[in-house]
């Protein structure tokens, strides 16, 4: 905890002006490095959830519903899939994922996921789809 007891104001202003103690520079640079390290790292990374379950929900239950039965506001206007209905083979799913679907029009039925996800996210999305098979 800080001393205040050495801390004076002046005046008019009501500046306050306190008694500085030097830190050592060694240890100032082990935190600022740390500090930025820390920052670094979660800045580069790019936003993930380790729990595919949370992912789907952030990710796809918007449309799919976090039960994948496809019966939100979003699903029934797009004519969006139930997801317990699905007889996609893992590949499929993965492509899916990754490049979107499109209708006979070319208009998008569901965004593709490859630039938002990473390869391993798509992949662990896999199993969560599938388990809302019947």
């Amino acid at each position: 905890m800080k001393d205040v007891s050495n801390i004076k104001t002046s005046g008019a202003g009501n500046f306050v002006h306190t008694k500085r103690t030097k830190l050592s520079r060694g240890s100032f640079d082990c935190v600022t490095y740390f500090v930025l390290l820390g920052m670094m790292i979660g800045i580069s990374q790019p936003a993930r959830a380790d729990d595919p379950g949370e992912l789907f929900v952030k990710t796809c239950a918007s449309c799919h519903g976090k039960d994948g039965k496809a019966q939100t506001p979003a699903a029934k206007k797009l004519g969006v899939k139930d997801l317990s209905q699905s007889k996609l083979t893992d590949a499929q799913i993965i492509e899916r994922i990754m490049e979107g679907k499109r209708d006979t029009q070319d208009s998008s039925k569901m965004p593709a996921f490859k630039e938002k996800l990473t390869p391993e996210q798509i992949k662990s999305l896999v199993p969560v789809v599938k388990e809302f098979r019947k």
